[in-house]
């Protein structure tokens, strides 16, 4: 959380700078939103275009492993994400980034501005129903970082323990603050469910109609199912994720018939919002043309001495071999590249024609199924991922389904896992599931010297990294950013230096 006021002049200031007749000057210090319409622009590009900042999650998982081929500088950056150090501020070099946690303050500002409009919109001019929609894209928008926050930042929800167990600060409010503590995780929690009740509230107010790129009750309602599932809440889930489905009547889109066209796009149903600008992902070229519809996305990309742009990290062999026979998902949604490793194709011109991420009528599906086997019902569970498996693989005959009897609940998890690979929901998956799968993961990292003209250096050796089911690494600790301003604010100091357990 930084200094508020700063915050608030630095995106008046964009707001001023991109539109020219959106704020009214009251005085040299300070610029005011006055229309519904400039709200909803700052929301529009500050929260829900500008989202890639949490996505470097995904390093840590068993879905990406790095580029043996690609130099060790290259590969730096990301180093401590993927081998799951006790400090991430420092890259494999041993320097200072600001690339490797910045979740915390990006998602408390966030929060600010949601807050900012939950306290000011009532004075904006516009229709009822513009204000009322944007009432609830800012409890979506608020919703949504700390449901991050708290996955990031504190350990599972358990019931329990939810109500003594260190969560993260609430803030409601845009005031200054200098100093604050945490919230339990289970006052966290039923923050999260009141403003995501709040946002279905307003949005089914509103008569606005607005495009994919905002939020909307269908959107809001999968959030709220999603942190059902996260708390264990199974008969909330079905509730929730039935109702949302029944809405949906012109289903699943079938990947086998629209394998020409982007994923994500007007024309697709399973739709229900996108977010996170695909030319603010990806690698620019050197005369700062941002070709997207090619280049890689920056967390994938690495850059040796002579200025070569390669990959450096993408998606495991493991991930890649367990995808389905005739299974268009395996296509779709990973770009293969001629470096050494294929990569999430989230950005790209293939999967999407909107934005890079998306909330979907696929995870309503797997959040039943997935709420469905935790209560044995594994029939129930069996028949939603074959609904969804009819219309992702062209032979469903090639997909080994479990017996009613067998590992129902870990055959969901690993659809989850092929269904929304570079989207961030495997570290938080991995993590709250360690109770019933606890499963080991190693990443290797190759030493390797700089090759030439983009080729590949001399191998100088490997280091073999572990991460445990329940290792204290998969709680983070606060930015050193914040418990330098904060002095107050409570820190786990659980994670642990990571040593290779292997070097060749």
């Amino acid at each position: 959380m930084k200094r508020t006021a700063y915050f608030l002049m630095a995106f008046c200031a964009w707001l001023c700078y991109g539109c020219n007749d959106f704020l009214k000057e009251e005085d040299k210090d300070q610029l005011i939103p006055r229309t519904t319409e400039h709200y909803e622009a700052m929301m529009h590009q500050e929260a829900f275009m500008k989202v890639n900042f949490n996505y470097t999650s995904d390093l840590m998982t068993d879905d990406i492993e790095e580029n043996e081929r690609a130099a060790t500088i290259a590969k730096n950056a990301f180093k401590s994400l993927y081998t799951w150090q006790r400090n991430v501020e420092f890259d494999g070099a041993g320097e200072k980034t600001s690339q490797t946690n910045p979740w915390w303050g990006n998602l408390y500002n966030d929060i600010l501005i949601a807050n900012y409009v939950l306290e000011h919109i009532a004075d904006a001019q516009g229709t009822e129903s513009k204000r009322d929609y944007l009432l609830g894209e800012a409890s979506f928008l608020r919703a949504r970082a700390y449901l991050e926050l708290i996955c990031l930042y504190a350990p599972n929800y358990e019931e329990a323990t939810a109500s003594t167990t260190m969560g993260v600060p609430i803030r409601l409010d845009t005031g200054v603050k200098n100093t604050y503590t945490r919230n339990n995780i289970d006052q966290v929690y039923t923050q999260i469910e009141s403003d995501l009740q709040k946002a279905i509230d307003y949005f089914e107010q509103s008569t606005e109609t607005m495009s994919l790129w905002h939020p909307n009750t269908k959107a809001a309602q999968l959030l709220l199912s999603r942190m059902y599932l996260y708390k264990g809440e199974w008969d909330k889930v079905i509730s929730l994720t039935t109702t949302l489905i029944n809405s949906c009547p012109a289903g699943l889109w079938n990947l086998a018939s629209y394998s020409n066209t982007p994923f994500v796009t007007t024309n697709n149903p399973e739709i229900f919002h996108t977010y996170g600008n695909c030319f603010a992902l990806i690698v620019e070229k050197d005369d700062g043309n941002p070709t997207w519809k090619n280049d890689i996305p920056k967390i994938y990309a690495g850059e040796g001495e002579d200025g070569i742009e390669t990959v450096a990290y993408g998606v495991s062999n493991e991930l890649l071999n367990s995808y389905w026979e005739g299974d268009c998902r395996k296509s779709l949604y990973i770009v293969s590249t001629t470096e050494g490793k294929d990569v999430p194709a989230k950005w790209h011109s293939q999967y999407t024609s909107l934005g890079a991420y998306s909330y979907r009528l696929s995870e309503a599906y797997l959040n039943r199924a997935e709420a469905y086997a935790a209560k044995g019902m594994n029939k129930e569970a069996l028949a939603d991922v074959r609904e969804l498996l009819e219309h992702r693989v062209k032979d469903i005959s090639k997909v080994s389904f479990p017996s009613e009897s067998g590992e129902v609940r870990k055959f969901v998890l690993d659809e989850r896992r092929r269904e929304f690979v570079g989207e961030s929901h495997r570290w938080f998956d991995l993590k709250r599931t360690t109770s019933w799968y606890p499963k080991q993961i190693n990443h290797k990292f190759t030493l390797r010297s700089t090759g030439t003209g983009g080729g590949s250096g001399v191998l100088q050796g490997t280091e073999t990294y572990l991460l445990a089911p329940n290792d204290p690494n998969y709680v983070f600790e606060l930015p050193e950013a914040e418990t330098t301003i904060n002095t107050v604010i409570e820190t786990y100091g659980k994670r642990i230096e990571k040593i290779a357990i292997k070097v060749d």
